[in-house]
C-alpha cells in the first residue's frame, strides 16, 4: 500500500524528481495512488491505464504488479503535462464520444460530452437511411457516431487537411464508411441532404475563456470565429437551403451567449419549426430548424 512517508516524498515533484528515491520496487498500486493524490481518481485512472497498459479492473485487483522504471518515468511525464494544464485527451491521444473511441491530436478539438446532444437530435429528425452532412467535422466524431446508426449515409467536411487525416484514421478505427470532403464549408459540397449538422468554431476572438482550461491547448482555428463568434454559424445556416431536401433540417451547436442571435439567423433565413435545447448544465447549446422552401 501507498505509505504516508511516500506521500511526503512526492510533495514537491519537479521535472527531474524520480517517483520516490526510497522505492526500489514500483508497484501498480503505488503508481495509481501517487497519481490519484495529484489529479483525482478519474484522471488517475485514465493516465495510469494508458501509460501502464492496464485495465480498470487490474488497478484494483493487481496492485502488487511491478512496474518498470521506464514506465514510472513515462507516468511522471504524463502527470506533469496534466499539472501544467494539458488536456487528458491529448496526453492519452483519444477521447470517448457516444460510446466510441475517437483519436484526438492537437490538430482537432476534443469532442465534448454536451456535443452528444447533437447526435440525439439528428437521429430524432432524420429518417432511416437518410443522407447527413457534417460540416466542420474535425476528428470526425459526429459523423462517425451517426454513421453507426439507422443506416445513415454521412459526408464529413473540413477545410483543414490535418483534421481530415485524423478523421480518416478515426473512420478506419471505428470501421465506418464516411465520405470525407475537403471544403471551405459548402464550397466543394454536391448533392442534397436530409440533415445538415455542424459544431463550427463559435468562440469570439477576445473571449476570456480562450485563456483558460483545455481551450489554451486546442487549435484556435477550430474554436474562434469573427463577428462575435457568429461568422461560421452564419455560413452554415444561411447556405444550408441550397443543400437541403424539402423538409430537411439544420442542427447547430452554438456558444453559451449566442442563442438569440442564432435563433434570429434561422428566422431571417426562413426556417420553420425552429427549436432550441440546453445542454446538461442548463446552458443554451443547440438550435435546429426545418427547411420547407421559400
Amino acid at each position: 500500500m501507498f505509505k504516508y512517508i511516500k506521500l511526503i516524498c512526492y510533495a514537491n515533484l519537479d521535472l527531474k524528481t524520480p517517483l520516490c528515491s526510497t522505492i526500489t520496487d514500483h508497484e501498480l498500486g503505488d503508481c495509481f495512488d501517487w497519481t490519484n493524490a495529484r489529479l483525482g481518481a478519474d484522471e488517475a485512472i485514465s493516465l495510469v491505464s494508458h501509460v501502464l497498459g492496464v485495465s480498470f479492473t487490474e488497478l484494483h485487483t493487481n496492485r502488487d504488479r511491478i512496474v518498470s522504471e521506464a514506465q514510472v518515468e513515462q507516468l511522471q511525464i504524463a502527470v506533469r503535462r496534466r499539472l501544467r494544464g494539458e488536456p487528458i485527451a491529448y496526453i492519452v491521444g483519444s477521447q470517448i464520444f457516444h460510446n466510441l473511441t475517437v483519436k484526438v491530436t492537437p490538430d482537432v478539438l476534443i469532442p465534448r460530452f454536451e456535443t452528444e446532444l447533437l447526435i440525439d437530435i439528428v437521429v430524432h429528425l432524420t429518417p432511416e437511411g437518410g443522407c447527413i452532412l457534417d460540416l466542420g467535422t474535425g476528428s470526425g466524431a459526429i459523423a462517425i457516431a451517426l454513421s453507426k446508426m439507422n443506416q445513415y449515409r454521412v459526408k464529413a467536411v473540413d477545410n483543414d487537411p490535418n483534421a481530415l487525416e485524423v478523421c480518416a484514421e478515426n473512420c478506419a478505427l471505428n470501421e465506418v464508411a464516411v465520405e470525407i470532403i475537403r471544403s471551405n464549408w459548402y464550397e466543394n459540397v454536391d448533392g442534397s441532404f436530409d440533415t445538415i449538422v455542424s459544431n463550427p468554431p463559435y468562440v469570439a476572438p477576445h473571449d476570456p475563456h480562450l485563456n483558460k482550461g483545455d481551450l489554451r491547448y486546442e487549435p484556435r482555428n477550430a474554436l474562434v470565429a469573427g463577428g462575435s463568434g457568429l461568422a461560421h454559424l452564419e455560413k452554415v445556416i444561411l447556405g444550408a437551403p441550397e443543400h437541403l431536401r424539402s423538409g430537411g433540417w439544420v442542427v447547430v451547436e452554438h456558444g453559451y451567449d449566442q442563442r438569440e442571435s442564432v435563433l434570429t439567423l434561422f428566422q431571417n433565413r426562413g426556417f420553420d419549426q425552429i427549436q432550441q435545447r440546453q445542454d446538461y448544465a442548463g446552458i443554451p447549446r443547440i438550435v435546429w430548424g426545418q427547411w420547407n422552401g421559400r
